[in-house]
């Protein structure tokens, strides 16, 4: 059989190519497989001595106790109601700030001066006499120091026995009255009167 020069060729090729592809696999081989240090390492047996350290509880502090909140007023003090209660007065009386004066009247559209702090403390449901002798009589007497809103000024002007006027106290040394038949309901200073004696007496 004969063979072809180009065939001859290829063959001598083949032939050469051959011992190089085969080192070049071998090679690559090698590179592919892992190493022994590369490999995975064994795992580890616990043995029945090892133990392990429990995790320590968290202390938690007792919640703190919520006092209950008191009803309404409860929280106030005796001079803090009273305070409250006379502001009250004194606000109904100042509605009438204007009003004419009329002897014996009581309101709601004149007053005398009895009349209107009568009225002013109906408003809260606390009845007086119609008069500034009954009222006088009638109240809690207290030292001119120690005067809060709400309280009654009385005023001696004539020489009797029995006070003449009658006005509320609204603080800083005022109060709010029907002074006389010429004027009307209005703001003056507790010594508006000139030369009287004046006292003071108490709701309670």
């Amino acid at each position: 059989m004969s063979i072809d020069p180009l065939g001859r060729i290829r063959l001598v090729l083949a032939l050469a190519v051959l011992p190089v592809l085969a080192v070049a696999l071998l090679a690559l081989g090698l590179w592919i497989a892992p190493s022994p240090s590369s490999a995975l390492p064994a795992p580890t047996t616990v043995t029945g001595s090892s133990t392990i350290a429990p995790i320590a509880p968290i202390a938690v502090s007792a919640p703190t106790a919520i006092k209950p909140i008191p009803e309404s007023g409860a929280q106030l003090t005796a001079a803090a109601w009273r305070m409250a209660i006379g502001q009250a007065v004194i606000d109904a009386g100042a509605t009438k700030l204007g009003a004419p004066y009329a002897y014996s009247a009581s309101g709601p559209y004149a007053f005398d001066c009895s009349g209107f702090t009568r009225w002013a403390w109906m408003q809260l449901g606390v009845e007086l006499p119609h008069n500034s002798g009954a009222q006088w009589a009638a109240l809690e007497h207290i030292p001119l120091d120690q005067l809060e809103p709400g309280d009654i000024i009385f005023d001696w002007g004539f020489g009797g026995g029995e006070p003449d006027h009658v006005g509320l106290y609204v603080g800083n040394g005022m109060m709010i009255h029907a002074p006389n038949s010429s004027s009307v309901v209005r703001y003056d200073s507790i010594n508006w009167w000139t030369g009287a004696t004046t006292a003071a007496g108490r709701v309670r």
